[in-house]
């Protein structure tokens, strides 16, 4: 059994002291690394403070239902965890959308199961999930409402295929100041009904609270941000978009792309058949309330290169 595991059995089932915190979000369930990961979830980025998709049609994103362990309704946590033994869920929603519950503390470290980290001893801002992107993987999660942001580390495996079957919703197992960045409490339980989005970010995001910053302003240079011309855009051998809404700012690619700190989306290389192939956004709805600025949608693309997984990226919307 792994640590993140062990350590909700533990909880549910009382293996010692500390706080009242359960132990405890890409591609269809691969592990990946993180020029592969795709995330996903729904919000629409006012980018002007107009309509949230701006007119246009916003494509149906695919539902996400926890693995059904083949208990009895209303079987209680413990006893599944029980029955089922050690399990869980590599894969996420496309619409980046999470429970969430924390685990460890400084009177209750535990152990991850990631090498070469720290315990989870509350002193830092670790997470579980390990199984849905990988070890190392920084994660942006913010509240329902966009206002609350931090970025944790993906240090563990998490939580039980049980306790998301409980609450119906993939869950995010947060170190408590995670929460309190959030919340503002330390503590949360599948009870407590806590949701968040998460999308993975760039290895040089500063773990801890952060900043999105005005809806108008995010991706703004850098790749799907809007453009006029390449000079908009503040990177080396960019290229504008411009017949794409208020243009977009984009490179060249082969198969991966950038990344960059600050409020901008994961990116992806993607087939634009006569342009070729270009870096754009992928879906974030840790930024936006469809999961791409005004005008754009969050729609699958295959791998550039055919043998990789799908990408949910933001094209131009319907209209």
């Amino acid at each position: 059994m792994r640590a993140g595991q062990l350590s909700i059995v533990c909880f549910l089932l009382g293996c010692g002291s500390g706080p009242l915190v359960i132990d405890a979000r890409t591609d269809g369930g691969v592990r990946a690394d993180a020029a592969e990961i795709d995330g996903g979830a729904p919000d629409a980025g006012h980018l002007d403070g107009g309509a949230p998709d701006g007119g246009c049609a916003v494509p149906t994103l695919p539902s996400f239902t926890p693995i059904d362990t083949g208990g009895p309704a209303g079987e209680p946590i413990a006893t599944c965890v029980a029955r089922v033994g050690p399990q869980t869920d590599a894969r996420s929603p496309v619409g980046q959308r999470y429970g969430l519950t924390t685990f460890g503390g400084a009177s209750d470290p535990r152990a991850v199961s990631c090498a070469g980290r720290p315990a989870a001893d509350g002193s830092w801002f670790y997470a579980s999930g390990a199984q849905r992107f990988r070890c190392g993987q920084r994660v942006r999660l913010v509240d329902e409402a966009r206002r609350a942001c931090v970025v944790v580390e993906a240090a563990d495996d998490g939580p039980h295929a049980c306790v998301e079957e409980a609450v119906d919703l993939p869950v995010w197992d947060v170190s408590p100041l995670a929460a309190q960045a959030l919340f503002g409490t330390s503590s949360a339980t599948p009870s407590d009904g806590r949701v968040v989005f998460g999308a993975p970010v760039g290895s040089t995001n500063p773990l801890g609270a952060c900043d999105l910053g005005e809806r108008r302003d995010r991706l703004r240079g850098f790749v799907g941000g809007p453009c006029d011309a390449p000079g908009d855009c503040a990177f080396a051998d960019a290229v504008c978009l411009t017949d794409f809404p208020d243009g977009a700012c984009s490179l060249a690619c082969e198969t991966s792309c950038p990344d960059r700190e600050g409020p901008h989306a994961f990116t992806a290389c993607v087939d634009l058949g006569a342009t070729g192939r270009r870096c754009l956004p992928r879906c974030d709805f840790t930024l936006f309330e469809t999961g791409c600025r005004d005008g754009y949608a969050c729609q699958v693309r295959p791998h550039p290169t055919g043998a990789g997984p799908e990408r949910w990226v933001c094209l131009p919307a319907e209209c």
